[in-house]
């Protein structure tokens, strides 16, 4: 006879069925919610990789055109001074004015670019990012109150008007203002440098603090960890050359000015016996279409050129064993003006215990082009004459984006915190700066003892990078490809 408490079966039963079907639901919405997450996170990198193709060709579009007005600049200037000698006179108004119109194009032009490169992203969905945009604005601030007093203006304006750096500051600034979604990867800061030679301005050994990589400090920094009692250890920095302010720190082109075409080579080839003077006199006659006498080479004026540093062989910035499917054809073979912008996309997760999730997408496009034969590259005279009329994407690798990628805030910690520092120690450095909290981080006695005691330890699992080297790179980090 059953007991008058037992509960019947039947309820049993369904107390466990409805036990199972809540396991059930609360399985089938974790799955929901991390499938909801996972498309989420798909679209956030297709959205990504469209706005950051579509910026990095935007601004590469932009440095093609500019290349090419400077170009026919050079080409008016040339016409120009042809009709002055033709008159007897030694100089031309019209190629002054060419001359400083292709100095503002320098500037202007990549800027159109960085401008254009922020509208492809947001057409394609991305958000503005806060700190892309504060690094813009600061930077902006910097050039209004440091460059006029340290840089020569690349460009002169009449009296009474604003000068060329403040043209530039209101520039970024409006820029700026209107929100930033592409950080351009590849800028030049006039302020940034790095040496290996003094630590202070090693971005790798920044990094090395910040990720405690012990292994760093074995290889390039022994003594130091070994020795260093506090700032007073540091030797003084040396004296920084500041370099000649023709091209834009942000997507720049890579140019010079030479005052003369004798300092350019010849644009004869091997089988022409023509002089130096005689042959870029053919050359520019057929450019403007009119003769140009063989004294043009000796006129002094500002002729806008290639960099030799940045227009090289392509070949020569291409990693070793780099996956091409072809070879790169001669005519395309130079780096030169190129444009990396990152994007990032940050999106909330909704599944239980996950955090937000940022979605980093980096691209670089560069112009193309040839000289009038199709087989030439454009930089092989020197010159500037217009020969882009296609744009295209490429790895990352063979742009001129530095590893591990751009360093906000590395020209200002450079130039503004770091002699205050020497000065008078770690009470002198900046807040809200990162490299400030790695040097304060560097200071602390126990965190200075804790690589070595790792070290003591551990050292034999230290591996020298394949290649050799150790030193981390000039940024620190690995290069990147897509």
């Amino acid at each position: 006879m059953p007991s008058p408490n037992a509960i019947p079966r039947s309820r049993s039963k369904r107390g466990q069925v409805l036990i199972l079907l809540a396991v059930v639901l609360v399985i089938l919405t974790v799955v929901g919610l991390w499938n909801f997450d996972l498309h989420k996170i798909l679209r956030i990198k297709h959205l990504a990789r469209n706005g950051g193709d579509a910026a990095a060709l935007a601004a590469a579009r932009w440095q093609a055109i500019t290349l090419n007005l400077i170009g026919e600049l050079n080409i008016v200037q040339a016409a120009a001074l042809a009709d002055a000698l033709n008159h007897g006179l030694s100089n031309s108004p019209v190629a002054a004015a060419a001359s400083d119109l292709q100095g503002r194009l320098c500037f202007a032009g990549p800027l159109a670019g960085l401008a254009a490169a922020q509208l492809a992203a947001k057409n394609n969905g991305i958000h503005v990012q806060p700190d892309f945009t504060r690094s813009l604005l600061q930077h902006a601030t910097l050039v209004r109150r440091e460059y006029p007093i340290r840089y020569t203006p690349p460009y002169q304006n009449p009296p009474g008007t604003p000068g060329a750096w403040e043209e530039y500051a209101d520039m970024l600034e409006i820029i700026g203002r209107l929100g930033i979604a592409a950080d351009p990867e590849n800028r030049r800061l006039y302020a940034d440098v790095s040496s290996s030679d003094h630590y202070l301005l090693n971005p790798a050994f920044y990094d090395a603090i910040a990720s405690r990589d012990w292994c760093w400090f074995y290889f390039n920094a022994m003594s130091l960890l070994q020795t260093y009692r506090s700032w007073h250890d540091w030797p003084p920095l040396p004296f920084f050359h500041d370099p000649e302010p023709i091209n834009s720190e942000y997507f720049g082109l890579g140019l010079r000015t030479v005052p003369r075409l004798l300092a350019l080579p010849t644009p004869a080839s091997p089988d022409n016996p023509a002089t130096h003077a005689q042959a870029w006199a053919a050359e520019l006659s057929a450019l403007t279409h009119q003769t140009v006498p063989p004294e043009i080479v000796w006129v002094e004026t500002r002729w806008f050129c290639y960099r030799d540093a940045d227009w090289f062989p392509w070949t020569d910035r291409i990693p070793e064993r780099f996956p091409f499917i072809e070879p790169v054809r001669n005519a395309f073979n130079y780096a030169g003006a190129d444009a990396a912008v990152r994007i990032e996309a940050t999106l909330r997760r909704v599944s239980p215990g996950a955090s937000g999730t940022t979605v980093g997408w980096t691209a670089a496009a560069k112009p193309f082009g040839s000289l009038h034969d199709q087989q030439t590259p454009p930089h092989r005279f020197g010159l500037v004459i217009p020969a882009f009329h296609d744009v295209r994407l490429i790895p990352v690798d063979t742009s001129s984006a530095p590893a591990g990628g751009s360093r906000p805030g590395w020209g200002i910690h450079i130039r503004l915190h770091l002699q205050p520092y020497l000065q008078a120690g770690p009470s002198a450095l900046a807040p809200g700066c990162w490299y400030c909290d790695q040097l304060h981080r560097w200071e602390n006695a126990s965190f200075r003892q804790e690589g070595l005691d790792w070290l003591r330890q551990f050292h034999h699992l230290c591996r020298l990078p394949e290649g050799g080297g150790g030193s981390g790179g000039s940024s620190g980090g690995t290069r990147r490809g897509h």
